[in-house]
C-alpha cells in the first residue's frame, strides 16, 4: 500500500506485487532508487500517518473514486471536516489553537483547528476512534494498523 511518494507497506501476500510495480515507476522515473526497510508491526504506521491514510481512503469512499484519484485537495478538505466534526461533537479543546500576532499579543487571534501532528498519543487515539466510527457510519471499514492498533489492543486488554 503506498503512503506517500517515498513509503509503500507490504503488509500481505497481495501488496507484493504490487510493491514491484511500485519500486519499477520509481525507477523509471529517477533512474536511481535507495531502499532501507524496517520489520514489524510496531514499527510501522505512526498514528498521524494511518489518519492520512485514513482520510484518503475516506475521501475515495465519499468521492466513489479509487484512492489513487483523491487530490491533496480533497484530503484538505475531508480533514477540516472532520476536525470540525468531531470538535462540534466533543468540544474536546486539543482539537483548537488561537493565533496570536506578535505584534499585539493582548488581542484574541482567530481559532483554528490544530495540526494533527502536535496531538498528543491520547487525543490521536480518541480522533481515530470516533473517525473509525464516523466512517463506518458512511459504510466505510477502516483497519487498524500499526501503533494505533497497538494502543487500541492495549485499550481493548487484548
Amino acid at each position: 500500500m503506498e503512503i506517500d511518494d517515498e513509503t509503500f507497506v507490504v503488509n500481505s501476500v497481495q501488496s507484493i506485487p504490487e510493491f514491484g510495480k511500485w519500486v519499477r515507476a520509481k525507477f523509471e522515473e529517477f533512474k536511481y532508487l535507495t531502499f532501507t526497510y524496517r520489520v514489524g508491526e510496531d514499527r510501522s504506521l505512526s498514528q498521524n500517518s494511518i489518519f492520512h491514510v485514513w482520510l484518503t481512503l475516506y475521501a475515495a469512499h465519499l468521492a466513489k473514486i479509487d484512492r489513487k484519484q483523491v487530490t491533496s485537495e480533497m484530503v484538505e478538505f475531508i480533514k477540516t471536516l472532520c476536525k470540525k466534526q468531531y470538535y462540534t461533537e466533543t468540544g474536546a479543546p486539543f482539537m483548537i489553537t488561537r493565533m496570536v500576532n506578535p505584534a499585539k499579543p493582548k488581542r484574541k487571534g482567530k481559532i483554528y483547528y490544530r495540526s494533527s501532528a502536535d496531538y498528543k498519543h491520547g487525543e490521536m487515539f480518541q480522533f481515530l476512534t470516533w473517525l473509525q466510527m464516523k466512517a463506518a457510519q458512511d459504510g466505510l471499514v477502516l483497519e487498524s494498523t500499526g501503533q494505533y492498533a497497538k494502543l487500541q489492543r492495549q485499550h481493548l486488554g487484548g
